[in-house]
């Protein structure tokens, strides 16, 4: 899992990126570039992956953050009732959000600024190398250097490697992506590589000019020095980092409020996935699929949309494992073989909310049409012709009912309940400390 790789950055023509190890496993496997987050908020997107069910029938689908329930059943656990020793290297957010309980390793967790060029890739090569990773074997890598803010490691700084720091950092993590498929044998070994969501990349071309809001190297590294002093210095640096981050945002936005730009660019450069708001488009929530090794079809591309929650449900296919009952992920196998397999629509949700009372907005997504609307609300807020507006820049609800009757009568069938906007019972103020931490306001 690469936290934050859009699907347009890793599988097709325009990634801007060197990633000579990913497209390896690209031309030695099957990829779904159409493949949607059931959220673009990663304890979300990572619960619905390893239980194959969407986040609001695992409790991940609130007003607010919370962990994952330990006694819910996870692919994992099956994966270890069936005789596979697991292993996880993820960020310790993974932790505190329950995601790493199942893993047999004492060092599944790494701190949340750890990159792989300060030590991390080289402990995931030694874990590769370690004789006690008997078969069978399942070890979820959860790589967080594409993360925000981004520092670009020196050796990779150079224009070759992309046009913008989140490029740059995609030819710098292939790096290390090389170094582990050496590590592996892929005729017995089923490598996938995914994202648990995507991200805005604050640049456009504007007229004859290029306007890059990316982070600096220097603010990336005093942000992440900051999060690591010592506890009674943590209010000072929470007012300067306010101070500084409000005097960003006010010179931003007067920059941007004097130039005539399309929507698109204007969301691209003005919002934040860390911010309150829908998040649901494409940018945030289409993300890369790739199967590769143990037999998967060789160099197939296959554009039908499917779903992070369809993962798991394929592996189970692919490796044998008893099924999980009541999934609501599917197999996609047989896509892969050539067979008809319809098409589901995907069922999207914004994140929880860390620290105010943001409405619940759900949407659909299918791969002509995206529809949002409010939780409690019959209200239809938002259609997008994904087909004839790929940025989502023009909202049509006015203009097409049945659309979006059909797609809300979907949605019902899908989610058919109601959450609260004042539930408060799932809150976790440790969490939501540690996500404001790491850059979500």
């Amino acid at each position: 899992v690469i936290d934050s790789l859009r699907s347009d950055k890793c599988i097709g023509n325009n990634s801007g990126s060197i990633t000579p190890n990913i497209d390896f496993l690209i031309k030695n496997g099957t990829s779904f570039p159409n493949t949607i987050s059931s959220a673009a908020a990663t304890a979300v997107a990572l619960s619905s992956i390893f239980t194959g069910l969407f986040p609001f029938k695992i409790g991940m689908g609130t007003n607010y953050y919370h962990k994952l329930s330990p006694d819910i059943e996870t692919y994992i656990k099956i994966l270890k009732n069936n005789g596979y020793k697991t292993y996880a290297t993820a960020p310790s957010v993974a932790k505190d959000f329950g995601l790493t309980c199942d893993f047999e390793n004492n060092d599944s967790t790494y701190h949340n600024y750890l990159s792989l060029f300060d030590g991390l890739g080289e402990q995931i090569i030694k874990k590769l190398s370690n004789t006690s990773l008997h078969t069978p074997w399942f070890f979820y890598i959860h790589i967080f250097d594409l993360h925000s803010p981004i520092t670009v490691p020196k050796s990779f700084s150079d224009k070759k490697f992309g046009s913008s720091k989140y490029e740059k950092q995609i030819s710098a993590i292939d790096f290390w992506i090389g170094k582990i498929i050496k590590k592996i044998n892929l005729k017995n070994t089923l490598i996938v590589l995914t994202a648990d969501h995507g991200e805005y990349i604050p640049i456009i071309k504007y007229k004859n000019d290029v306007i890059n809001l990316e982070t600096s190297d220097n603010e990336a590294k005093l942000w992440k020095m900051g999060n690591r002093i010592p506890s009674n210095f943590k209010p000072l640096k929470k007012k300067i980092g306010g101070l500084l981050r409000n005097t960003r945002t006010k010179i931003k936005k007067q920059k941007i409020n004097e130039l005539d730009l399309s929507p698109y660019q204007r969301r691209v450069l003005m919002e934040s996935r860390m911010e309150e708001g829908h998040r649901m488009f494409d940018d945030l929530v289409k993300v890369p699929l790739i199967f590769s090794g143990l037999n998967i079809p060789l160099n197939k591309k296959i554009s039908q949309q499917v779903r992070h929650i369809d993962i798991f449900p394929t592996i189970e296919n692919l490796i044998l494992l008893p099924k999980k009952q009541n999934v609501d992920g599917c197999d996609i196998l047989p896509l892969m073989q050539d067979k008809f397999l319809e098409e589901i629509p995907a069922y999207i949700e914004n994140p929880p909310s860390v620290k105010k009372n943001s409405k619940k907005i759900i949407g659909i997504r299918t791969s002509n049409y995206k529809m949002i609307k409010q939780v409690d609300s019959d209200e239809i807020l938002e259609l997008y012709n994904i087909i004839d507006d790929p940025l989502e820049e023009k909202n049509i609800v006015e203009e097409c009912s049945e659309i979006v009757l059909s797609l809300n009568k979907k949605l019902s069938e899908i989610k058919d309940f109601v959450v609260s906007s004042n539930d408060t019972n799932y809150r976790d103020k440790k969490i939501e400390n540690v996500l404001k931490r790491l850059g979500y306001v």
